[in-house]
């Protein structure tokens, strides 16, 4: 031993020159592949000793390695084999106290090996590739998998500052992981800047960052038309390393084939059909809008009649199906029973009728036949088409109030609070219609509900439902009504002055205020700047959850100043209703989503004011 490695007792670390190492007997790993040998000493050589030597010190003065016997051997070969190498000439190694320590050591290092940092660990598995070392030689180096070592090199090649990032934990691995798929580095640094500045909180915003100007194959475009036909057509296409997202990065050309694609769809569906004409429709779905513009009647299948036989058999397969145990056969015949049920188009409606095909958000094709353009309706009517329809009569059908009955209720709670909300600070108001009501001059319509009722005011959820709470106080009873003096229950609420008369008088009649008919409630409104925004705020919980997505869309489009061609609607269209639901929410009371969506002054105004159009 030298001055400078002197051993004292107790566990502590030396540097050590390989000639005062050796290999102890109680080392477990006595026979090692020199292979292995060979590639974890390119290792050392390439990111140096990242881990000690664990050894027990002998008689001799010499120290036994108990744990990391593959390192020494690879120091051993280094030391052969490029002598200059400074790994070879101070070896770090941990002295056990006694042998119990250093028999717990060899027993124990496999087990108790820490992991790499995984930047320190792409780094070190980057610099041994660049030397030639394949992924079997640096998985059998680190004594990990040969996947395991793919990974970390497809991640070898971001940026310094992603590492580094990576590193001082700002962004975990699966952020790095979407980083590999940028074909500009710049972009990566935007995405690090902006998660540094917290623009970005999940993994969508990074491929919108990344990819500006691409579109997922999740795309319903991007289904229907296929990879193959896209890339004959000139399109790059990206994919991600770490998953299976692909993104087309060409939006143009996927838009030019995709109308090509629908085109050609439409042709098909025309001659296979027998349709008079077909119109294809670049959105996802046909809305009411579109039956509005083009002025749209549209007659239905004709029915078919089972026989009395085929009836009991049909019964009887749906019976099976609804108990779960019908087999695949016996679906396919109730399929078709079902088929005739629902009957089919006549040749006569067809020959005068079209049809409009769109992509679904799923990517597949959808036809909605038997419409009738409004230049052929008289020629519809006149050969029997509209009044044969499913639904008889001129072949209209009754659209169905997207407001359901407790929804229309809650609204009308709110307009109602709204209106006596303002009439709170309206007391001479109130008194004139006390007045009015009682001189018999409102016939047989109440303006107050005078009867000491209890109008509803108040919806089902108070989600976003905020009103004076002179509204919601309860009235001031005593606890035993029966027994009352009412001469001492009078002058004590006289004692309380004309003030507090006037303001109980003001907060009762205001709860029993009705308004009589639309039209003076109207008027009542404007008199007193009663506003429903006042009180309600629209919220899932309150209202989005209960309308279709449609109708969310067509709100959010009309909010943003959205054309629905526009990429941003087409991407809101295609989530979930829970998921546009919340987004609204965010879209109205969230100013950080404001912000982030771009929201003007014009369009934040709009906002605030927006009611639906149940109140127009």
């Amino acid at each position: 031993m030298t001055n400078q490695t002197q051993i004292t007792t107790g566990t502590a670390i030396i540097y050590a020159s390989l000639d005062q190492l050796y290999l102890h007997d109680l080392n477990p790993r006595q026979e090692v592949a020199q292979e292995a040998i060979e590639t974890l000493a390119e290792s050392i050589k390439t990111c140096g000793l990242l881990q000690n030597l664990g050894g027990l010190q002998d008689d001799s003065g010499k120290v036994g390695i108990v744990a990391g016997g593959r390192r020494l051997r690879a120091l051993a070969f280094l030391a052969e084999t490029d002598p200059a190498q400074e790994s070879v000439t101070s070896i770090p190694v941990l002295l056990a106290k006694d042998a119990e320590q250093a028999e717990l050591w060899a027993n124990a290092e496999n087990t108790a090996r820490a992991d790499l940092d995984p930047a320190d660990e792409i780094r070190a598995y980057g610099r041994m590739a660049k030397s030639n070392a394949s992924a079997d030689d640096i998985a059998s180096a680190f004594g990990v998998t040969v996947a395991h070592v793919k990974g970390r090199l497809k991640l070898s090649d971001l940026p310094e500052a992603a590492l580094d990032a990576l590193k001082a934990k700002s962004i975990n691995l699966t952020v790095a992981q979407k980083l590999t798929t940028a074909d500009d580095e710049k972009l990566i640094f935007e995405v690090l800047r902006l998660i540094d500045e917290g623009q970005i909180t999940n993994t969508g915003q990074i491929d919108g960052v990344l990819h500006p100007k691409a579109v997922k194959s999740t795309d319903r475009r991007a289904t229907f038309v296929g990879v193959e036909a896209y890339e004959a057509a000139g399109g790059k296409v990206s994919r991600d390393l770490f998953s299976e997202d692909v993104f087309f990065e060409n939006r143009d050309i996927l838009d030019e084939v995709f109308a090509l694609r629908l085109r050609e769809a439409a042709d098909k569906v025309m001659k296979e059909a027998g349709w008079a004409w077909v119109m294809p429709h670049d959105e996802s779905y046909l809305g009411w809008h579109v039956m509005d513009e083009h002025k749209f009647e549209r007659v239905y299948p004709v029915e078919g009649v089972l026989s009395d036989d085929l009836t009991e058999r049909y019964d009887e397969l749906a019976e099976l199906a609804e108990g779960d145990v019908l087999n695949e056969a016996g679906q396919a015949e109730l399929d078709s029973l079902q088929a005739v049920l629902d009957g089919a188009f006549t040749e006569a409606q067809r020959a005068i009728a079209g049809c409009v095909v769109h992509v679904g958000n799923n990517g597949q094709l959808e036809v909605t036949g038997g419409l009738i353009k409004a230049a052929d309706k008289k020629a519809a009517i006149e050969a029997g088409i509209l009044a044969k329809s499913h639904h008889g009569g001129s072949g209209e059908k009754t659209p169905k109030n997207p407001y359901s009955q407790k929804l229309q209720a809650d609204l009308e709670a709110i307009k109602l609070a709204s209106l006596q909300n303002a009439m709170l600070d309206q007391p001479d108001l109130l008194l004139d219609l006390l007045t009015f009501q009682l001189s018999g001059m409102t016939g047989f319509r109440d303006v107050l509900d005078i009867s000491l009722g209890t109008p509803c005011n108040a919806p089902s959820t108070e989600t976003g439902f905020d009103v004076d709470k002179r509204l919601s106080k309860p009235s001031s009873c005593p606890e035993d009504r029966w027994g009352v003096d009412l001469i001492k229950a009078f002058a004590a609420f006289k004692k309380k002055g004309k003030k507090h008369r006037d303001a109980e008088l003001a907060r009762q009649l205001a709860k029993l205020l009705t308004g009589g008919d639309e039209v003076f409630a109207a008027v009542l409104a404007d008199k007193c700047n009663a506003g429903i925004r006042k009180v309600w705020t629209p919220t899932t919980e309150n209202l989005f959850k209960r309308i279709s997505g449609v109708m969310m869309d067509g709100i959010y489009c009309d909010l943003l100043d959205l054309a629905p061609t526009d990429e941003r609607a087409k991407a809101f269209s295609k989530k979930k209703k829970a998921d546009k639901a919340e987004a609204l929410e965010n879209l109205f009371s969230d100013p950080t989503t404001q912000k982030l969506l771009g929201v003007t002054e014009a369009q934040k105004a709009r906002i605030d004011a927006w009611l639906p159009d149940y109140f127009a």
